[in-house]
């Protein structure tokens, strides 16, 4: 059996809502602690989002509300070790779920960039830039063609965030802001839940050019289980398909920059034959299927990210 590893949740949102106790078995959501478990899971990202257009003081106040009740609910139960740090992630021996905290969507931060050291000492570790609109930082795809890109309070925040430890996140960026953060990023930079565009031509997929890039700078790509991303039709939306994904996005970049980011939570539907995280089991079979080594299929399932973490976290 694989371990997994996944770069991006939101059922935070869930636990925060009171509709899923993340300490026992749910019948709601896509995973819970004994799902992940039971599933083979060794760490998770848990990310905090709010959906935008209420202004930054709103943001704020719930990205704030949502960090105590990861801490609370998740991060702290038995059975969960936080990763602040890369020394965190040493395994040997270990039993418990690693866990990473993240932003998705910094549109809590208005103009006042230093807020980026607040959420960094609250244990934030990575940083969406943008969800699918605009916000004081840059264009997501959801603006259209005629999108800007970074701003300079972008520009600055990405400089920031590399200082503190903080990982940059390009999913959901438009790409005429992906080309910015590219040219001025000094670490590795991550798109933590995005598929192949080629293969599937959603807005949220990358580009091949765009894949090269993040492979250039040493950074990650975390397959995204949404059906959308991952074909059109429905009878190809499967994990098969999204193993096509990979082999594409391996064919461009090493193996060593892929890795899973599920959008687990995030997403109303989910691949054919899947209906919780428990139905992740198939795709190491899929992946040997379309010629990946166990090497490779260990790496992409959870090397990748742990060895990324490890590397880029202080």
């Amino acid at each position: 059996m694989y371990p997994f590893a996944d770069f991006h949740c939101d059922t935070l949102l869930k636990v925060a809502g009171g509709r899923v106790d993340f300490s026992r078995l749910n019948k709601a959501g896509h995973l819970d602690l004994p799902r992940l478990q039971s599933a083979g899971f060794v760490f998770q990202c848990f990310a905090a989002f709010f959906e935008p257009g209420a202004g930054q003081e709103a943001a704020l106040r719930q990205t704030l509300f949502l960090l105590n009740e990861a801490r609370e609910k998740i991060l702290t139960l038995p059975g969960v070790r936080w990763v602040k740090r890369g020394a965190d992630l040493r395994t040997e021996g270990e039993k418990s779920l690693l866990a990473l905290l993240s932003i998705e969507g910094a549109d809590f931060l208005g103009n006042d960039p230093f807020l980026l050291e607040l959420v960094h000492s609250l244990g934030v570790r990575l940083i969406t830039l943008v969800w699918n609109g605009r916000n004081s930082l840059g264009d997501g795809v959801g603006v259209g063609p005629g999108g800007g890109g970074l701003t300079d309070l972008g520009i600055k925040a990405l400089k920031i965030m590399e200082n503190l430890g903080i990982i940059a996140d390009v999913s959901h960026l438009n790409e005429k802001g992906f080309w910015q953060l590219a040219g001025a990023a000094r670490r590795p930079f991550v798109a933590s839940h995005s598929n192949a565009w080629a293969l599937c031509r959603h807005p949220r997929n990358l580009k091949d050019e765009q894949i090269k890039e993040i492979g250039r700078n040493r950074g990650l790509i975390g397959m995204n289980l949404c059906p959308s991303f991952i074909a059109e039709k429905r009878k190809d939306q499967s994990l098969s398909t999204l193993v096509q994904h990979m082999s594409h996005i391996a064919s461009l970049v090493p193996v060593d920059c892929l890795c899973l980011g599920c959008d687990l939570d995030g997403i109303r539907r989910l691949p054919l034959k899947m209906k919780d995280v428990r139905d992740l089991a198939p795709l190491p079979g899929y992946m040997e299927e379309a010629g990946f080594s166990a090497k490779e299929i260990r790496a992409v399932c959870s090397a990748n990210l742990l060895r990324f973490l490890a590397e880029n976290l202080e």
